[in-house]
């Protein structure tokens, strides 16, 4: 998609919106400033905030061995945004051009698309992992470590395959501004339709039925919850606190979803709204041009930020990942702290 448009896309943004009107420094050498200190925050806070939270998460004891898995896949794929896409994409769009080797235009894209689709299916296996153990408890028992590698395995093989589109129709286009040749980031399709029927066919992969599983799924489980009564019986004070435990680890996830869809709807509006020819400023106005330039990067950025938003979480929300984060960090200043001893001693 597009995710392309979600991701590359800017450059066509501003060559068809922008037509004549534009050139290079429209966006002003202030907010290039602002949007290289931006998102250079942006990729820094998504790498090391999922690299600390797959750091705790393997680390960790107290962290569900069910949820383990999905949520070390989650941050994975995240690196995957903060490495492979937002350094690309956004220096793409605020210089409208691609300033990289052709070559790896159709990669970034590959991997953009990848890594969503990897995110947003791994929400979806929790949810369904999530009502599957609230609805069916007994049944859900029988879960194992490799059902869930197989699960995440399954993930990435569809993630590679559907976005093996980019790698064939991604290319680094040649175009001429003024006096010079400049390559633009883009897929490249036989036919309007062929581009939007993809396009409109990856927002229903990577958004709407995602979307729909997880609302369904959620709103089932926060329906059983809400309903349950203990029994009468010795155990009832621990089944409260069993079941406290995992509202509120449902609470967390259903947070972590929330925030998915709201920091990708916007992109994802942007994007099909844009395909359609459909604007909601004057193209042929100056005013218009920036507007639009400025909603733009807001939605992007949007979607990007998503990518440092879990750990966060994770921090406010979680009782074990934030004791375990202070016990790693102790450990690891003590470790550090001995280090220095042994070095001045030796």
């Amino acid at each position: 998609m597009n995710l392309n448009n979600t991701d590359i896309e800017l450059d066509q943004h501003n060559s068809s919106f922008l037509s004549d009107n534009y050139d290079d420094s429209a966006l002003g050498e202030p907010f290039q400033i602002f949007l290289i200190c931006l998102y250079s925050v942006t990729a820094l806070l998504a790498f090391a905030g999922n690299i600390t939270a797959i750091w705790v998460l393997m680390a960790g004891k107290r962290s569900s061995k069910e949820l383990r898995i999905f949520l070390v896949n989650l941050a994975a794929s995240d690196i995957t945004m903060a490495l492979f896409s937002i350094p690309f994409t956004y220096t793409s769009y605020m210089l409208n051009r691609w300033i990289f080797h052709p070559s790896f235009c159709p990669f970034v894209q590959f991997m953009t698309l990848c890594s969503v689709i990897v995110s947003v299916y791994t929400l979806t296996a929790i949810g369904i992992d999530r009502y599957c153990a609230i609805m069916n408890p007994f049944s859900s028992t029988n879960w194992t470590k490799a059902r869930g590698k197989l699960t995440v395995g399954l993930i990435w093989f569809l993630a590679l395959t559907a976005s093996s589109t980019q790698l064939i129709h991604g290319k680094a286009v040649e175009e001429f501004s003024g006096n010079e040749t400049i390559y633009i980031c883009r897929e490249v399709w036989p036919s309007p339709v062929a581009e939007r029927t993809y396009t409109m066919i990856i927002f229903v992969i990577t958004f709407v039925l995602p979307m729909i599983i997880l609302v369904y799924t959620y709103t089932c489980i926060a329906w059983k919850m809400l309903n349950h009564t203990s029994p009468g019986n010795a155990n009832a004070a621990r089944d409260e606190a069993q079941l406290e435990a995992k509202m509120k680890v449902i609470k967390m996830l259903a947070v972590v979803v929330i925030l998915f869809a709201l920091c990708w709807l916007p992109l994802q509006l942007f994007n099909i709204l844009y395909w359609f020819e459909i604007y909601i400023f004057d193209p042929d106005t100056q005013i218009g041009i920036y507007l639009h330039n400025g909603l733009f990067f807001l939605c992007h950025w949007l979607a990007m930020a998503n990518s440092f938003l879990n750990p966060i979480i994770y921090c406010f929300m979680s009782d074990n990942f934030r004791v375990t984060m202070v016990k790693l960090i102790h450990f690891a200043e003590r470790k550090h702290d001995s280090t220095i001893i042994n070095t001045r001693l030796f």
